[in-house]
């Protein structure tokens, strides 16, 4: 808000005024601001701890109310995220090699922000082992492919 109000030339004493008005009113409050955004991003697209920081730091939420609003996550949670994150995409990889397919969730896992712990942990949860897959597949002619 800071950023937009310099871009349209008012001067620092009244912005400032401005934020404490309506800090005070309850209109803004970065620390629900980042508790709603890390929710929705959990339902809808969800992301890793670095991704969720990222996001909220362009944002301009400082860095400690960030942490404070991750905190309240429970621990097994960015787990969880991580798992609905692969649950479309892993349909697409469900007849690969497992080595193949371990990569693929690594790389996908990786680029949404998500820890190489928590990546791993959703590979061993996955059932992505060096067991080769049985398609389930039927082709055109009726012999599984």
């Amino acid at each position: 808000m800071r950023r937009h109000l310099r871009g349209k030339r008012y001067d620092d004493e009244t912005i400032d005024g401005a934020i404490d008005k309506l800090r005070a009113q309850r209109y803004v409050d970065d620390l629900d601001f980042a508790k709603y955004w890390i929710e929705q991003r959990a339902k809808f697209r969800p992301k890793g701890d670095r991704a969720l920081v990222s996001e909220l730091s362009m944002k301009g939420v400082a860095r400690e109310t960030i942490d404070i609003a991750l905190g309240e996550l429970s621990p097994d949670s960015e787990a969880e995220r991580a798992l609905r994150a692969i649950a479309r995409p892993s349909t697409r990889w469900r007849d690969l090699e497992p080595a193949v397919r371990r990569r693929k969730i690594h790389a996908y896992l990786a680029q949404r922000g998500f820890g190489y712990e928590v990546i791993d942990e959703v590979i061993r949860r996955d059932g992505a082992t060096d067991q080769p897959r049985v398609s389930t597949r039927i082709g055109r002619s009726g012999i599984r492919a």
